[in-house]
């Protein structure tokens, strides 16, 4: 921390970012960096430091500032330096990251180029889109309305062409454009961006190891779980509740997220691109070329194949070119069940105990052999070309129950041996002589539950549905229990008829925010002539596709830069 005349600037690394530095080797690669405000009273100024990985982004540092001046963010960097070691940046130490993302703010870009000099600054595709598109709606521009998705497409091409000399061309097309030379100011303005096209167009980055991430939605999505997740959409009182709030509640929102991917507990990353989609492809049409290098035919371009490293994580095509996650590493990876960084689940025993590592340190991580399966997939022998270790009876784990030592595997006891118990075979017939003895005093009353019984036992084709249907025998005796499937509570009958607002089956109403969809009179959002409960003006939309198509306005989640 350190005292300046607008106030205070915090730098801060916490044990979980330095082992981010340290163990990933995505934080020598890329950074990407963006501010956020509105959090406390004072409406001090946070930045993250992220890096990507397939859990997501994660944070190797966060500074505190009371505004976004370039000297103030060059102290906090400066103060930022003075805590790491030579093990930042993976073993780049004070050199930082190789490829750095920021949007086009020019303070913050001044003063990461005067602490980083050796980084390539690279500006965030979707907001130069965005900020192109709110020029050509801008007074001063003097673009008509008609005009203004062909000027923008023009950028837009420039931006995902395929090669520096197309990017020429398109650029000399755009000059000489009818509609750009009767825009003055837009084509000054694209000309200006032309001379700074190595930081945005796509195919200057093709020798940059950005994996295929062109934009800052790590960071977008990183202030959202400040707001929501740490700060509960509450602002904090001063900076010192900030600092504890970040402290206490971010690293422990990142420690749970990399414990799940550690134990493939995917249910949150569902959609992530690091999961492959479930395609799988004849083992024939794929042919190794090494120990890590694969060639794999098209699956849409006939006659076309592609050289995958699955080591390196990079693929021929035009996604994976950058070491980004492709189809085609996502059909090796399911077909030959190989291990790669870019594939989530992970089924490598060392990277899930790597990401353990970061997420918990060095002292409570157990050995790699917890993390192997009990019982691996034949596959796997055939794709990684080497025998994963099975679980034998020396690497089971020993589970010490007061003073009694029991060894399971699966759930299942194997201190015995795998015989049947008379004991147990008796008890069963007893059982059953009881519900024999029962139905011949009362059949008319025990039988169709017998036959009910009887039909469930049919059903049942596995050890595992036999044995929870016995744990689960005779605990809901009595009144009788409906079970419902799925995750939802269900809500009281009477419930559905007191509502005023149509929702169908045992659904329970959401809470919170009211969604658009929603406005009704019955939350207080009526048309009246005073206007005290009138329903709010809609905003513009978020997304930069519909407004374009649609010619509108897009609207500001934040103050310009």
């Amino acid at each position: 921390m350190e005292q300046i005349d607008d106030g205070v600037i915090v730098a801060l690394c916490t044990p979980l970012m330095k082992r981010v530095h340290s163990l990933i080797k995505n934080s020598g690669e890329m950074m990407f960096m963006d501010a956020g405000g509105c959090m406390d009273r004072l409406n001090y100024r946070v930045f993250l430091l992220l890096t990507h990985s397939p859990a997501g982004g994660l944070p190797i540092g966060v500074l505190i500032t009371p505004n976004e001046q370039c000297q103030t963010i060059s102290r906090a960097l400066l103060l930022y330096q003075s805590m790491l070691d030579d093990s930042a940046f993976f073993g780049r130490g004070a050199q930082g990251p190789v490829v750095i993302m920021t949007d086009d703010c020019a303070s913050l870009r001044q003063a990461l180029s005067g602490s980083y000099p050796g980084a390539k600054l690279l500006l965030c595709i979707f907001h130069m889109l965005q900020a192109h598109w709110r020029y050509l709606w801008a007074a001063d521009s003097k673009v008509l309305k008609n005009y203004r998705q062909h000027l923008f497409h023009i950028l837009k091409g420039m931006v995902y062409a395929e090669s520096e000399g197309e990017l020429e061309k398109q650029f000399e097309a755009a000059m000489t454009d009818p509609t750009t030379c009767n825009h003055p100011r837009v084509k000054g303005h694209l000309a200006d961006l032309y001379d700074r096209r190595s930081e945005w167009a796509l195919c200057c980055r093709s020798d940059l190891p950005v994996r295929n991430n062109n934009t800052n939605n790590y960071c977008e999505a990183a202030m959202r779980v400040m707001k929501d997740s740490v700060l509960h959409r509450s602002k904090a009182f001063n900076v010192q509740q900030l600092l504890a709030f970040i402290i206490t509640r971010l690293d422990s929102h990142y420690q749970r997220r990399l414990l799940d991917v550690a134990n493939n507990r995917l249910d949150n990353v569902c959609h992530s691109r690091f999961v492959p989609k479930q395609r799988r492809i004849a083992a024939s049409e794929i042919a190794k070329l090494s120990d890590s290098t694969y060639k794999i035919a098209s699956q849409s371009k006939p006659g076309v194949q592609y050289v995958v490293d699955m080591a390196v994580g990079v693929c021929s095509c035009h996604v994976g070119y950058t070491g980004g996650p492709c189809k085609h590493q996502s059909a090796i990876a399911m077909t030959l069940k190989v291990s790669s960084w870019n594939m989530l689940p992970v089924n490598n025993a060392e990277m899930r105990q790597l990401l353990c590592t970061v997420a918990v340190g060095s002292r409570q991580v157990p050995t790699s052999q917890w993390f192997q399966p009990l019982r691996p997939d034949p596959g796997c022998l055939q794709g990684q070309g080497e025998s994963l270790p099975t679980a034998t009876s020396a690497s089971l784990e020993i589970q010490v129950v007061g003073t009694q030592t029991m060894a399971t595997e699966s759930g299942r006891d194997v201190s015995q041996p795998d015989v049947p118990d008379e004991n147990l075979l008796s008890c069963i017939q007893a059982s059953f002589n009881k519900i024999t003895d029962m139905y011949k005093q009362a059949p008319g009353s025990l039988g169709p539950s017998i036959q009910a019984f009887c039909r469930q036992t049919e059903q049942i084709t596995t050890i595992s549905g036999m044995q929870s249907a016995l744990m689960t025998f005779g605990k809901y005796s009595g009144a009788g229990v409906r079970m419902t499937s799925g995750k939802r509570i269900g809500v009281q009958p009477t419930a559905i008829a007191r509502r005023k607002t149509a929702v169908g089956g045992r659904r329970r109403l959401h809470v919170g925010r009211i969604p658009h969809s929603s406005w009704a009179p019955e939350h207080g959002y009526c048309q009246t002539r005073v206007g005290r409960h009138a329903m709010p003006k809609r905003r513009a939309p978020h997304s930069l596709a519909n407004a374009v198509a649609t010619l509108g306005a897009v609207a500001r989640t934040h103050s310009a830069k």
